[in-house]
């Protein structure tokens, strides 16, 4: 997984427009880590040849830029995941928007605001203007609340403003799809994420769509995701913040988004599992002051080696299509800390594959 550690504003712009930031300051270059030994942190070794230890990325509390801060360099080379953009969004704002109406042909794209209240989860922390749609199918919605956008291929969004920030806002910009040729185990020809869009002269391409619009005067507020069912029952030790999978949105990337604390630690995270697509994990600390403090201690086992690794940083963990993880668990925490799984392709709901794309169990 290499990483650029210096990228000028032209190259960062061609990278991703909706990023956060014009540039990415040389000094925000991070280190893969790795455990030496079993015993050691993985927050203090920064290599060691491990065989899984090259896929965990730990954050650091870069100086700030105009858009905020870096929690990782930005990579565009991991298959599955076209791109990979993290960092945090300061007070007071208004931040450096995008003003522009564009989209991305043969990519998904899930563009997450989350918010650091160690109280409410779901509170945004900030007032973000964001347009979804073109011409006179463009819609326009306030966020204020934790919310993960879902584009599927070929959606039209922007103009994009973060107006004012009350707390720090972390942003998660990741787009699947193009790298390696589409979404790893699509069958060649077939569209990732690909859903009826309105046309831009007006005219729906979707009879159900048009009639939902002429009711209710809104066609894409099912991308926008904050908050789960009642009936959605909340993981020990944690409260859901965001839950989807294909059967709520059409192709739609496995995803969850949970709040733990720390109070009843120790306690599960992920069981042993395996998926057919590439997956992203994040555990990202609530620390006001600093971004890297993950406030907890987590514990993973990595491969059918159960190779294991310890977090107290925030982190990023990459893991190719069919790698055997789990458990995670939290042995130790003192402060709140977010919780994101991304897998890259449409999974149900607590399907667990082997290698080859087989399911093994649910």
């Amino acid at each position: 997984m290499s990483i650029p550690s210096n990228l000028e504003r032209r190259q960062f712009l061609t990278l991703s427009s909706m990023a956060l930031g014009a540039t990415v300051l040389s000094s925000s270059s991070t280190e893969l880590h790795a455990l030496q030994e079993t015993s050691k942190d993985a927050a203090t070794v920064e290599s060691d040849g491990t065989k899984y230890g090259k896929y965990l990325v730990l954050a650091k509390n870069n100086p700030p830029t105009e858009r905020g801060v870096f929690m990782f360099p930005v990579t565009t080379d991991l298959p599955g995941f076209s791109i990979a953009i993290i960092g945090r969004m300061l007070p007071p704002g208004p931040m450096p928007g995008h003003e522009a109406p564009e989209k991305h042909d043969g990519e998904i794209e899930l563009l997450i605001h989350l918010g650091n209240n160690p109280d409410d989860p779901l509170d945004l922390g900030a007032d973000v203007d964001f347009f979804l749609g073109n011409g006179p199918w463009q819609e326009h919605y306030t966020l204020n609340r934790t919310t993960a956008v879902h584009l599927p291929n070929g959606m039209w969004h922007c103009p994009w403003k973060v107006k004012k920030i009350r707390t720090d806002v972390n942003w998660v910009n990741l787009r699947i799809g193009k790298n390696g040729g589409g979404i790893p185990g699509l069958p060649s020809g077939v569209d990732p994420g690909a859903a009826p869009l309105p046309a831009s002269d007006g005219e729906s391409e979707n009879p159900q769509e048009r009639a939902k619009a002429k009711t209710s005067g809104t066609i894409f507020n099912k991308y926008l995701l904050s908050g789960v069912p009642k009936d959605l029952k909340d993981p020990e030790g944690g409260k859901w913040i965001v839950y989807s999978d294909c059967t709520k949105i059409d192709s739609g990337l496995l995803m969850r988004i949970i709040r733990y604390s720390p109070e009843k630690a120790p306690y599960p995270v992920i069981d042993a599992q395996a998926h057919e697509y590439p997956a992203m994990f994040l555990f990202l600390g609530t620390d006001l002051k600093d971004c890297s403090d993950l406030g907890a201690e987590v514990e993973l086992l990595l491969g059918p080696e159960k190779e294991r690794h310890v977090i107290t940083k925030s982190a990023m963990v990459y893991l190719p299509a069919d790698t055997v993880h789990g458990p995670f668990k939290v042995t130790k925490a003192t402060k709140p800390f977010t919780f994101l799984e991304v897998v890259a392709g449409p999974e149900l709901p607590g399907a667990v594959y082997g290698p080859g794309g087989i399911k093994v169990s649910a």
